[in-house]
Formats: structure tokens, C-alpha cells, sequence
């Protein structure tokens, strides 16, 4: 059993029967089939299941057209093995993870800052 690794929260799949992915923002092993069921986990950690109804193409890309299921525990999604020979990266990012490296690049210009002023402090004549 594959595990999809899904750009959506929760919440968001909660609201829709049904989502539109494409290949670029899943995590998955290998690209997906048609009448395929896959676990999916969200942003939030979640698992459900889903299958994937059919597959739309682009000239650049592969759409997924999955149905949602149910929700599942995590220990269903390992017990089916969801985790097996699993890489563990996402090919997307949150939002915090971006705020949290603008946050480390502003620190770091923080301090080259203040370390140049401090050098210029000890140049000045008195």
C-alpha cells in the first residue's frame, strides 16, 4: 500500500469528497494508477484513505483525480503497510517551514550587521 503525502490540511480534506493532485505535490514512492488505493496522510499528520479515480495529463504534468475515504490511525496505516521502504521527506513545504528560515536569514543579517558595526566602532579615530 502506497502512502500519498498530501499539500492539504485536514480541515481542507474534510470539506471535499474528492481532490485534484498533482504528481509534483505528492510524496509517493511511484507514480500512481488508476483504481489504485492509497493512503493518504495530510500536513496535519493525518491518515485517510483514498483511490485514485483517474488521471488527467497536461503537457507538463500528471493529475490525480482521488476520491477521499475515511479517516484511519495511524497504526491501521502502518498494519498496511503505508511505511514500509518509506523515504520520509515531502516534496512541498509548510508555511512555518518557510517563516522559519526567513526568520534564521534575518537573525543571520541581524548579526553580520551588528558584527560590522562593532568592527567600525574600533576603526574610528578618537
Amino acid at each position: 500500500m502506497d502512502l500519498v503525502d498530501v499539500p492539504a490540511s485536514t480541515q481542507q480534506l474534510d470539506q471535499h469528497e474528492h481532490l485534484d493532485v498533482p504528481h509534483r505535490l505528492i510524496g509517493a514512492r511511484r507514480p500512481l494508477e488508476a483504481g489504485q488505493v492509497v493512503v493518504v496522510r495530510d500536513l496535519d499528520g493525518r491518515h485517510r484513505w483514498a483511490a485514485v479515480d483517474r488521471l488527467r495529463f497536461t503537457e507538463t504534468e500528471t493529475i490525480y483525480e482521488m476520491q477521499l475515504g475515511h479517516p484511519m490511525p495511524v497504526e491501521r496505516a502502518v498494519e498496511v503497510g503505508a511505511y514500509d521502504d518509506r523515504p520520509r521527506s515531502r516534496p512541498f513545504l509548510r508555511g512555518s517551514d518557510v517563516a522559519r528560515m526567513l526568520e534564521g536569514l534575518r537573525d543571520q543579517q541581524e548579526r553580520v550587521h551588528a558584527d560590522a558595526l562593532r568592527r567600525r566602532a574600533h576603526l574610528r579615530p578618537a
